[in-house]
């Protein structure tokens, strides 16, 4: 009798012990695989405005895929110097591949915090770069996030508004056309919070001319109106205050304002201006004629 509890007891103890070791050799995989990038070099699979996919390089400059930054700078905050990154320059090859002259370790999933800024800024910080609008250049930004994989995918949306002009010519107006577009009482230049995609001692008063019917600014609050003023080829000016009241009295980044209007023989005539999310790239409002 004594012997058949010995053996049962020996074999549930051989049982729970085999347990115990496959359960424990399963979770030392579990770890294993988790951390199999750990302490490799950091990777940026792609970085851009998600909505768009071409790419096509002529010349050195990305052509149908204007949203894709050429160069970035990047900082990656991790626990230790090797995870770390301070505006760093990534360059795009002009084919699928990132590369940096300045190397960071992966640290793990969910480790580390990464944010960008296209086009690259020297000496700039994450917490605040300060911008000098000049109308035209287009300003990305992704975000402080947290790096879940390696290599980085980083989702970026546009930090600039952009205006677009959307003009009507009336029949009383045939022949002339718009010779240029001036947009007034923009701010010369605003502070990028990049880590939190947020703008703050916007100062300044300037005036931009739009470029094939549009203009990037930097982005307002509290602003009910501004001038636009519209010189045509046979020397007549015409000038309108556009109100925003419609859109909340401001011009959010990442958004396009399409200001409509109606040009006719001595007057312009609003038609209001709509804000759209600003993803996919817009041409300049088709000059149409009635």
């Amino acid at each position: 009798m004594k012997t058949n509890i010995k053996n049962t007891l020996g074999k549930a103890s051989f049982i729970f012990a085999l347990s115990s070791f496959l359960f424990i050799s399963c979770d030392q995989q579990e770890v294993e695989s988790f951390d199999s990038q750990k302490d490799t070099p950091l990777t940026i699979a792609s970085a851009g405005v998600a909505e768009l996919t071409t790419r096509v390089i002529t010349e050195g400059q990305l052509i149908g895929r204007k949203e894709e930054p050429v160069a970035m700078s990047v900082w990656v905050e991790g626990s230790a110097e090797k995870y770390n990154a301070n505006n760093v320059e990534w360059v795009h090859d002009g084919g699928n591949d990132w590369y940096s002259n300045s190397t960071v370790l992966y640290e793990g999933e969910n480790k580390q915090k990464i944010c960008a800024l296209s086009p690259y800024v020297e000496n700039a910080s994450s917490d605040g770069v300060t911008i000098t609008a000049d109308g035209v250049t287009d300003y990305l930004v992704a975000s402080q996030t947290l790096i879940t994989s390696n290599p980085v995918n980083i989702n970026m949306s546009h930090a600039l508004a952009k205006l677009v002009l959307n003009p009507t010519l009336g029949t009383e107006v045939t022949g002339d056309n718009i010779a240029t577009v001036e947009v007034q009482n923009m701010y010369t230049q605003g502070t990028l919070n990049v880590e939190e995609n947020n703008w703050t001692n916007c100062t300044g008063t300037t005036a931009f001319t739009m470029t094939n019917n549009e203009v990037l600014v930097v982005p307002m609050e509290g602003c009910e109106s501004f001038p636009i003023v519209i010189t045509m080829s046979r020397g007549r000016v015409f000038s309108a205050n556009i109100s925003l009241a419609n859109v909340d009295n401001k011009l959010e980044g990442g958004t396009q304002y399409t200001i409509n209007l109606q040009i006719g023989q001595d007057k312009v005539t609003l038609g209001g201006i709509t804000a759209d999310s600003w993803g996919v790239p817009v041409d300049g409002g088709d000059l149409e004629t009635e």
